[in-house]
This record gives C-alpha cells, sequence and structure tokens, in this order.
C-alpha cells in the first residue's frame, strides 16, 4: 500500500481552524443560503435541521458556527448546545438561560445581560414551585401510610369507590401542600407578569445585537423524549424573541418515534406533533450518490494511508466504491467500514481487497455472481457501451491501465480466474479437477493456510470478527 504512517485524525470540533474545511457534500453552500436566510429574520425563529443518522448533522453545524462567528463585516453570536449532554436536568429553562447569558456576557452591554440573569433567576423560581414531582412528593408523604386506600370491587359501583378515595387523599394532603396549591394560584397574575418582565428584558438585550443570536441545539433525537419535548416548549413559551434564532438539529422522524413511544402519541392520527412548535424545516439538499460516495472514501483512504493524496485514484479505491455503489452505506456507517478495515488489513494487497470486501458485504464471495456485479459497475464507471465490440472485461483492464497505469490488476485477474474455471470444466468427470481448481484460487485470497474450499468464508468470517487467524 501507499504509507506505512495513518493521516487518521478524529474531528475537533471544539477547535475548528477554518470553516468548512474537509467539505465533501459541498454543505457550504447550504450555509451561506441559511445565514442569508436568519439575517433576514428580525423576527426571530425556531428552524429544524432534519436529516438522518450518519448524514453528517453535527459536521455542517459545527462548521456553520465557525463561519458564522468569523464571517466579516458583521460576525455573529453563536451558542452551540449539546441536548443529549444536559437531558439529565430536570427543566430545561434555565440550560438555555444560562447559555445565552454566558455568551453575551462577552459581546453585549453588561447591564442589559445582568438585567437579563435577574429576570431569569425570577422566572426560573416560579417553574420550580411545586413541580408536579414535588406535589406527588408531598402527597405521597402525607397520606397515612404513604398508601391510598385499596379499591375493592364489591356491590358498590367502581365510581363510588374512586369517590372515596379521592376524598381520603385531599383529607391526608396536609395543610401545608393545599397552602403551596393556594399560593401558586394566587400568584397567578405575578408569574405572568414575571413571563412579561422575562420576555421584555430578553428582547432589549437581543434588540442591541447587530446580527440575530444563533442558538444551535444539537442530539434532539438522542435525548430523552421528555426532555426533549419539554426544550422544545420552552424555546416556544420562553425565548420566542425577534433576533433569537434556535436551529434544532434533529433526525425528526425518529425523534417522532421516541416521542410516541413515550407518551403514546400517534403523529398518524394527530399530524406532526413539533409543527406548532416549528416554523420551518430545512432539509439537507440531495446530491448525487456518486459524487457523495467518492468524496467520502478518498477522505478515509487518505487518512488510512492508502492514496497519497486526496486527489489520487487507484484500484482500491474503484474496488470499495464498487461495494458501496450496491450497499448505500451512509457517510457514517461508510467511515466505520474503513477504518474497521485500517485495523485489520495486512501487508498483502490481494488480500487486502478480499478483507474489505467482505466487510462491505458479508455475503461476499469469489464467484462468477459477485464479480459480474463488480466488473459491470467498472463497465459502466469508465463510460462503457454495449455495442463496443468487446467483452467488459477487458473494456475495464484496458481502461485501468489507461488511466491509472495499471498493468496486474488484481480486479481483472481475480475475474478472470474465476471465469476460467467456469468456462473450462464444465462435465460432471472434471469436478474434482474444478474443485482443486477453486482451492488453489481462493488460497491465494486467503488470510491463512486452506484445507477446504468450503472453510474459506469460515475462515475471514473468524478474522473480521477476532483479528485473528491460524498460520498454516
Amino acid at each position: 500500500m501507499t504509507a506505512d504512517q495513518l493521516n487518521w485524525q478524529k474531528d475537533n470540533f471544539e477547535n475548528i481552524q477554518t470553516a468548512w474545511e474537509g467539505d465533501l457534500w459541498d454543505r457550504r453552500r447550504l450555509g451561506e443560503q441559511l445565514e442569508r436566510y436568519v439575517d433576514r429574520l428580525n423576527c426571530g425563529a425556531v428552524l429544524a435541521l432534519d436529516a438522518r443518522w450518519g448524514e453528517g448533522k453535527t459536521w455542517f453545524v459545527r462548521h456553520w458556527k465557525k463561519h458564522l462567528e468569523t464571517t466579516q463585516p458583521h460576525k455573529h453570536d453563536v451558542i452551540y448546545l449539546d441536548a443529549f449532554a444536559n437531558d439529565y436536568l430536570e427543566d430545561p429553562f434555565l440550560v438555555i438561560a444560562s447559555e445565552i447569558a454566558a455568551k453575551l456576557d462577552k459581546t453585549a452591554d453588561k447591564k442589559l445581560v445582568h438585567k437579563f440573569k435577574k429576570a431569569a433567576a425570577v422566572m426560573q423560581q416560579g417553574l420550580l414551585t411545586l413541580t408536579p414531582t414535588l406535589i406527588a412528593s408531598m402527597i405521597s408523604c402525607t397520606l397515612t401510610g404513604g398508601v391510598i386506600p385499596f379499591i375493592r370491587l364489591d356491590s358498590e359501583s367502581i365510581k363510588d369507590k374512586i369517590d372515596d378515595a379521592v376524598d381520603k387523599v385531599v383529607e391526608n394532603i396536609g395543610e401545608k401542600v393545599t397552602e403551596a396549591i393556594q399560593n401558586k394560584i394566587d400568584s397567578y397574575e405575578e408569574e405572568k407578569n414575571s413571563l412579561q418582565a422575562f420576555k421584555t428584558t430578553l428582547s432589549e438585550l437581543a434588540d442591541s445585537l447587530d446580527k440575530p443570536l444563533v442558538f444551535i441545539i444539537d442530539e434532539l433525537d438522542r435525548c430523552r423524549p421528555d426532555f426533549a419535548i419539554r426544550l422544545i416548549e420552552r424555546i416556544k413559551h420562553f425565548f420566542d424573541i425577534p433576533k433569537i434564532v434556535f436551529v434544532l438539529v434533529m433526525n425528526k422522524p425518529q425523534l417522532l418515534q421516541s416521542v410516541q413511544r413515550y407518551y403514546g402519541y400517534d403523529s398518524k392520527l394527530n399530524g406532526d406533533y413539533f409543527e406548532k412548535f416549528i416554523d420551518y424545516t430545512i432539509e439537507f439538499p440531495k446530491i448525487g450518490e456518486d459524487q457523495l460516495y467518492e468524496g467520502v472514501i478518498k477522505e478515509q483512504l487518505y487518512r488510512i494511508g492508502e492514496l497519497k493524496s486526496k486527489a489520487d485514484l487507484n484500484e482500491f479505491f474503484l474496488w470499495i466504491l464498487s461495494f458501496q455503489a450496491s450497499k448505500k452505506y451512509n457517510s457514517r456507517e461508510l467511515v466505520k467500514k474503513i477504518n474497521q478495515f485500517a485495523l485489520l488489513r495486512v501487508d498483502e494487497i490481494r488480500i487486502n481487497f478480499v478483507l474489505i470486501a467482505i466487510i462491505f458485504d458479508k455475503n461476499f464471495e469469489i464467484s462468477i455472481y459477485h464479480l459480474n456485479k463488480i466488473v459491470d459497475y467498472l463497465f459502466s464507471y469508465f463510460g462503457g457501451s454495449e455495442n463496443m465490440g468487446t467483452t467488459k472485461s477487458y473494456f475495464v483492464r484496458e481502461q485501468l491501465f489507461n488511466k491509472l497505469n495499471i498493468d496486474n490488476s488484481i480486479i481483472s485477474d481475480m475475474y478472470e480466474g474465476v471465469s476460467y474455471i467456469e468456462t473450462n470444466f464444465l462435465t460432471i468427470g472434471q469436478q474434482k479437477q474444478k474443485e482443486q481448481a477453486i482451492k488453489n484460487l481462493l488460497f491465494s485470497y486467503c488470510i491463512s493456510g486452506l484445507d477446504d474450499i468450503k472453510d474459506f468464508k469460515i475462515i475471514w468470517d473468524q478474522y473480521i470478527k477476532t483479528g485473528l487467524f491460524e498460520k498454516s
């Protein structure tokens, strides 16, 4: 292979030096369009960025954050929050308010920030007063023995029994809980005024900014469903302010599914639950599959030392591309498979071809059926047509030589070796010779010694699973 040392680097989102560096999917264009859209949203908004798992949502919003923070002439204040990392908290209000205060404390008017902190503290105190959990706890502690009287289903109606149980609970709640509930009712107007004061203070703070504040909330589909719902509700009820734009990053179908399981909510009957909270949903633009595959594969092969540069092209890259074209893994799955190969690869090139093939397709065999699919793909990739007057395999071999200067093509040798066996050992009397020819062929592509052709797949599966093999 091409390098002894890996160029293997993990994404360091906390220290991005240049926005959009390594942009394989032309996401910069979306980022710039989204920036222009956000700058026109002086009314404020809640946006959703909806994409499937593995499509690069976090990569995009992290680089977009860097872009917004560094683009002249007017830089944006941007907050990034990982919802999953904070879902151990009961109420997300304080998290959101604290992030806003911490960010604007560095750039906005200190007096306005201080005023906002005080308003947020008052608002949080009101939210925490007599929460449902607290009420339930207080009721439980004041019940006689902590147990609601057992309801028998005898001659009395169920309704009468329930009424008796409720009366019993009310009798045992106690003066403190009753007083707390009464105070909550009495303070309703005060809390409304507190909410209005909070929003007014936040509006003043946001209005002092040159550009809208962008608040990115990632990993919503990974956090607790109740926390995700409460977070979205808090944003709409408390932070829906001019010049503050929230971008909620999610796999919306996955989040809806979690909500359905948790609450028993059926989106088919009730519509999209999030519609009333989200003003506009953005989806990643569709990119040509070949373009997406090639960029990711080249990037990863360069990182693990299988390509000399990201602009390079070799037979191993084309071999992987042919598998990816049919398997259609998303970018995250694709990266994982190439990294798995990097950990298991050996020094012999032809062995590594089979290794990556089985990693990508566990059912892969060195057979006409599987190799035909690869040759067909490469024939199309190189622009072949049916009326060329040559076989597909010959055309592919020619293209590998002419365009990549590959004289001894592993793909062509493998295909032609299998094809020779299939066309020259046809009779029943030739079966033993055929089996020996297959064994000889498979032996040259096996990670260890091969006594029986049936063991070829078993040996490879064992190696990929454990990283170990029996030496011959």
